[in-house]
């Protein structure tokens, strides 16, 4: 195929992974946001999901969604692929807010928008180059620990808040995680070729197992939470961010630098969290007006 006629598949290519993602994250969130339980953080989230058929066809589109991002990776550069992921955000916002029988407010759409796109333009105006395919066990354990760190501390944030801000600093937390488990998943997919079974005995993959399980249990139960609108945006977001700071210090990767380009990726990502931000305090201020409605025993701990 030329490379022409790769681009523009990969880019196909990730527009639906996007959409694939979306999906997934609607139909878990309203398997996971159905699932009573009266702690803040239920740390057997996972095994109760694992029984719901609506939670395992989310799933599914999961898995169908690393397939669509892992071709759209191997047409396509980074450059040009990584930013489209995002739109997943938009694609999940929409799904959900249509399973709700409701519109996306003016305010909401901005804030989405402003999310997504800071992100994309960072992305492009970074435009990352050169770099390692993998890094050594001690530096990843330090970002594995500071991930866990992050995660216990969001944990102990979210067993003193509302449900809403419960699910926005699980997202935060995840987000994180999920950085740290693209840097970790990174290193991970090359050791098969040189080191073949004895990637069993590689302790970065045991990183790898215990980041990744702990970030996924994070979002479910910020799914259970609050609606998308507060448990995916500080996600989406945090995910390339961190996995792009991680590519700087630990894999050695480049960045443009320059005036004007600095400035550019400082405005994008103050654009970001301010989509972040806004779109967390619509859905916290919705999600107070339908508790205060709702009959006790419709209310979930």
């Amino acid at each position: 195929m030329t490379s022409a006629l790769a681009e523009p598949l990969a880019v196909v290519c990730a527009l639906a992974g996007a959409g694939s993602y979306a999906i997934a994250s609607v139909t878990q969130q309203q398997a996971a946001s159905r699932l009573g339980s009266s702690v803040a953080v239920d740390p057997a989230v996972l095994v109760r999901l694992a029984r719901k058929r609506r939670w395992l066809a989310g799933l599914v589109a999961v898995l169908a969604g690393y397939a669509l991002q892992a071709a759209a990776l191997g047409l396509g550069r980074l450059v040009v692929v990584e930013p489209v992921f995002p739109t997943g955000l938009l694609f999940a916002l929409l799904l959900a807010a249509r399973a709700e029988g409701r519109r996306l407010r003016h305010s909401e759409w901005t804030a989405a928008v402003a999310a997504v796109a800071g992100m994309a333009i960072f992305l492009i105006a970074a435009e990352p180059s050169g770099g390692h395919s993998q890094a050594g066990p001690g530096v990843l354990a330090l970002a594995a620990g500071a991930a866990v760190g992050v995660g216990a501390a969001v944990i102990l944030v979210a067993f003193r808040v509302t449900a809403a801000h419960r699910a926005l600093a699980l997202s935060i937390g995840g987000g994180i995680g999920a950085g740290v488990t693209d840097a970790l998943t990174k290193t991970v997919v090359t050791l098969p070729g040189h080191l073949k079974l004895g990637v069993f005995a590689d302790p970065r993959l045991y990183l790898l197992a215990v980041v990744g399980l702990m970030t996924f249990t994070m979002q479910q139960n910020a799914y259970r939470a609050a609606g998308l609108a507060a448990s995916l945006p500080a996600f989406a977001v945090l995910e390339p961010v961190v996995g792009s700071l991680l590519g700087l210090f630990i894999y050695h990767e480049r960045v443009g630098t320059g005036p004007l380009r600095i400035a550019i990726e400082a405005v994008a990502v103050l654009a970001a969290l301010w989509g972040i931000a806004r779109l967390a305090k619509s859905v916290i201020a919705v999600s107070t007006r339908l508790a205060a409605a709702a009959p006790p025993a419709d209310r979930v701990a």
